[in-house]
Order: structure tokens, then sequence, then C-alpha cells
């Protein structure tokens, strides 16, 4: 008895983190209107704040045990200086993109971690004092992604994000998201499809856990003989999504059924103005979610290559509201017919592109669409308080759509990455300069690895969404 209470204390310390390695998570205050924009500082463990018009980031926590707070910086420290170099002006306009502090944040961190002496320079304002800090920053690869499609670096952060996601699955098959409800089947779609793109065999049991989980959670309730009952929209675009990629990457014909369900609840609640809603009513006086539109084509398509036909009135009805949604200004889709202007365009345009791509039509369409996608690439952090799908199919658009552009836009985002990146190989949530309230309801933890597993995935040619061409694939090695 007289060891107990020392091996309850090497217990507790054990189950506090303090043994082993702890994942820093970024202290990050959502800001709607844009006033600030709180985002990671990648290896060095910490979170920044940028307001508009500042060239300084402000540092507004730091982790326990990494990079920054080993080198001596503090909370309330500004960093002037990378690298020896001042950083250009922030601007919350979305048309910005990284440009200013972060890209140079993030070049800098990529650069100097794949040197011989991995040690970063850093000025820093406290109060009135000028400092000059040395942080040794864990060893890595650099990010070449001018051709992302053989950049190591982006394989081994795409492996490290997977064996984070397999570690953090719960037992159920689900992805922990930020609130109760329904967001954890919309996230653990997605993170599905990071483990499928990453091919490894040894996934494949939480590969498959994630897919009974949506069938047993959501596809279960559906009832096609009335379609205001079943799942929202949402969650019924991505099970579709995820389960077609899955039988196409594994032959696997076990949840062939729960799709054809999806696809043809999505076609049920179709109207015949082509409306589309977050369920089966439509919102806005009827104006509808061109958003949800463009991902139930998405599925429709993917899902025609199992062998499950388009329901072409649907199809039709639903493209026809698409159509008039684009915006005369950009070229791009907006919230709908009714309001075909947006500032955030990507997740709408760059889910159509793959859509009409995948399914062999309306290409002159498509690629009208991924040229105005390109031009608006920075917009890309911001889809409606949802960064993660901004992400996910503006990438997934660009590669389809507009190839020749798509290693010259990696690279232009590569300090996204670099920003996102953390030493255990994991990744943390870099949302967009306004509201982030979608991606934080959905989880940021799980959805921040997924968003950044899928854009990292886009270069793998392997995902139907991604430019895949090839059916059973998975656990066959390049």
């Amino acid at each position: 008895m007289r060891f107990f209470p020392l091996f309850l204390f090497i217990f507790l310390f054990t189950a506090s983190g303090l043994f082993g390695e702890s994942i820093y998570k970024p202290k990050l205050v959502n800001s709607k209107n844009g006033d600030h924009h709180d985002f990671p500082l990648g290896v060095l463990e910490a979170t920044g704040r940028l307001t508009d018009g500042d060239s300084e980031i402000l540092i507004m926590d730091i982790g326990k045990g990494g990079a920054a707070q080993k080198a001596g910086l503090l909370a309330g420290d500004r960093l002037v200086l990378v690298d020896g170099k001042n950083p250009s002006v922030f601007s919350k306009k979305t048309d910005t993109g990284l440009e200013g502090p972060q890209a140079l944040l993030g070049q800098s961190l990529n650069l100097k971690s794949s040197a011989l002496n991995p040690v970063l320079s850093l000025g820093v304002r406290r109060a009135s004092e000028q400092l000059t800090l040395s942080v040794n920053l864990p060893p890595s690869l650099s990010f070449n992604l001018s051709n992302p499609i053989s950049c190591k670096k982006r394989k081994e952060f795409l492996r490290g994000i997977s064996e984070h996601l397999v570690d953090v699955q719960e037992k159920n098959g689900r992805w922990k998201p930020g609130v109760g409800g329904d967001a954890d089947v919309y996230t653990t779609a997605f993170c599905g499809l990071v483990l499928l793109a990453n091919n490894d065999p040894s996934h494949l049991s939480s590969i498959k856990r994630g897919a009974d989980y949506v069938k047993k959670a959501s596809i279960s309730s559906i009832d096609l003989n009335d379609p205001k009952k079943g799942p929202k929209n949402w969650q019924t675009v991505a099970n579709g999504i995820f389960l077609a990629e899955y039988q196409l990457a594994t032959g696997d014909k076990t949840y062939f059924e729960e799709l054809k369900k999806c696809c043809d609840l999505l076609s049920k609640r179709v109207t015949e103005k082509g409306t589309m809603g977050h369920h089966y009513s439509i919102p806005y006086s009827g104006g509808g979610l061109i958003v949800i539109n463009v991902q139930a084509h998405l599925a429709w398509a993917l899902a025609q290559k199992c062998g499950h036909p388009i329901n072409e009135k649907s199809w039709r009805n639903s493209l026809s509201e698409v159509m008039k949604s684009i915006d005369p200004k950009t070229g791009a889709l907006g919230y709908s017919s009714r309001a075909p202007w947006s500032p955030d365009i990507a997740a709408r345009t760059g889910a159509m592109i793959t859509a009409l791509i995948v399914a062999g039509r309306e290409k002159k369409f498509a690629y009208s669409l991924a040229e105005s996608l390109v031009q608006l690439n920075g917009r890309m952090r911001h889809a409606h308080a949802m960064s993660s799908i901004g992400l996910i199919f503006g990438f997934s658009g660009i590669k389809l759509g507009a190839f020749k552009h798509y290693g010259n836009i990696m690279e232009t985002w590569m300090p996204y990455l670099e920003l996102s990146r953390l030493p255990q190989g994991s990744a943390v949530y870099f949302g967009g300069k306004r509201n982030i309230g979608g991606d934080q309801y959905l989880g940021i933890s799980s959805i921040g690895n997924a968003m950044v597993g899928m854009v990292l995935a886009s270069g793998e040619d392997r995902l139907f969404m991604h430019g895949g061409k090839s059916k059973d694939w998975f656990g066959i090695s390049n």
C-alpha cells in the first residue's frame, strides 16, 4: 500500500500529457467581421494575431515546451522581423490571401527547417525593448510544390496527418466534432477521405469504421418514401462523396445501397426550380443554397462511376439553378440565383468544377469556372464560415479544371501548409480572416487535419475528385 501514492502520481502525470508528446492547440478567438485574424505559427507552437494594416504579428499564446517557449518568446510580444526581413502589411481583404507576415513567416520556416542548422532569427518588440531571439526548429524536408505530385515533404505531412487521425478516431468510428448534434457525420466523411488518399492498408479498418458510423448515425434514417425525413443535406452529400470514393478505391460494394440512398434522397430534395436547402425545406424565402447543389452534383457524379445512374431530371434542374448563380463580375458561383454575388466563391465553384469533370459533362462551363477560381484563389479560405470546404473543394477544382496552374497555386499556398504543420507530424486548424464558426461547429482539430490533409491529397492522383481514373487502387503502391 505504501507504493500506491507513487503509482497514482505517475498515472496522473502520464494522463496529463507530461510524459510523451502533447499536441499544441492554438488559442483562436473567432472574429465574424474581421476585426482580427488569429492563426497558428506552425512548428513554433504558438498563436499569432493580425489586424488590418499590421506588419507585426502579435503573439497571443505560447505552447508549453515548444520551440517558441524554449527560445524565450512570450505572449504579448510582437514579431517585427523574420529572418532579418521586415514583413509587408496584412490586409483583411480576402483577395490578398496569405500576403504579408503570414507568407514571410511560412516561407522562412520552410527554408530554415531544412537547413543543416535549423535556426530561425526573430526580431521581437517587447514593450519598449527590441530583442533578437534564435529559435531552434525541428528539422524537416523543404516543401517544393512547383512539382507537388513528387514533393516528399507533402507526402510525409499527409502520412503524419493520417496517422494522427487514426490515433484520435473514437471507438464508434467517428471523429470528434466541436459541438453535439450532427457535425460529427460531416467531419467523419472528410477524415475518411484523407485516410483513403493516404493509401495505407493498415488504416483500412479505421476507414471502414468511419463508413459504418455514417451509415448508422445518418444514412439509416433515410426513408425514400418521405424525403422530409432523414439527415440534413450537408450530411447526405458528404456521406455520398465518401462512400463513392471508398468503393472506387477498394472495389468493396458493402456500402453501395447506402450510397444509392444518399443520392436518391438528394434527387428527391431538388425542387422543380432546381433549388436545394439544408434539409427538405428551402431557406431564404425559397432562394436556396448553391453550396448544397454543387456537392450533390459531385456525389451524383461519383456514384455514377460506382454504377448508380444519375437522375437526369434532378441533375438538369439543379444545374439550371447553378448556372443562374454565376456572378457576372467574377464568373464564379454565388450564394444562389437570387444572390449571385459572393466574396467567398471557392467551395461552390470548386465543387461544381470537380463534379462536372468527374461526370464528363459541361466541360466548357467547368473550365470557365476554373479560370475564375484561379484568378481568385486568394479567397479559398473563405466559404461562409467554413474555411475547410473552401480549401477542400477549391484545390480539387483547380486540380481538375486548371491543372496547368495547380503547381504554381500550391507553391503560393505553401506558407499555409507550413503554418498548419506541427512538429509531431499532424496539422492544426488555420482558418479564414473572418467568421470560422462553421468549422468550430465541426470541430477545429478534426476538420483542421481533414482540410490540410485534403489539400495535400490533391497531389496524389488517387481520389476521383483529385483526378484519379483507376479503380480498385487502395493498397497498391504507385
